[in-house]
């Protein structure tokens, strides 16, 4: 599970290192990009365990995948995480040749934020019960996912 920790500094003048012309927010910008990455790695791993425990898990004579409710669950996983791909991509991509890049990552912090959070939700839905239990590696992804995208986005839990 992810390890958060509380650091206060006071009165503890540090001398800056490095080049006075470094680009902090480039800088910033990229480790959310990371995060970013991070995220749709785990939002993947969601999604494969959801569809491997749907099509073997029966209810009513049948795999729960052949349930509307879960197919479109499992579908909306997918363009999420598509779209936060995209996102991150062209954030990337724009890094890389050297041009300015902020909004577009500022986008995609925003986006995987939000999207990491539901699909790591759905993925507890799809698992009922057993969701939460240690069982299964989504409760800890559950908890990865909200806990970064808190610690990154702003987003209340």
């Amino acid at each position: 599970a992810t390890e958060t920790a509380t650091l206060k500094f006071s009165h503890t003048p540090a001398l800056r290192l490095g080049a006075t012309d470094f680009d902090y927010t480039a800088f910033l910008d990229l480790g959310n990009l990371m995060w970013c990455a991070m995220a749709v790695g785990t939002c993947e791993a969601v999604k494969a365990y959801c569809i491997k425990y749907a099509n073997e898990r029966t209810a009513f004579g049948e795999p729960i995948s052949h349930r509307q409710s879960v197919a479109f669950m499992i579908a909306d996983m997918a363009i999420e995480i598509d779209a936060m791909r995209m996102l991150i991509l062209n954030a990337a991509s724009l890094a890389e040749a050297g041009k300015l890049f902020h909004r577009e990552a500022y986008l995609a912090r925003l986006l995987c934020a939000e999207k990491s959070m539901k699909i790591g939700t759905d993925g507890v839905q799809i698992l009922g019960g057993h969701g939460f239990t240690k069982e299964h590696p989504v409760e800890r992804w559950y908890r990865d996912l909200r806990a970064t995208a808190i610690l990154h986005s702003g987003l209340h839990a």
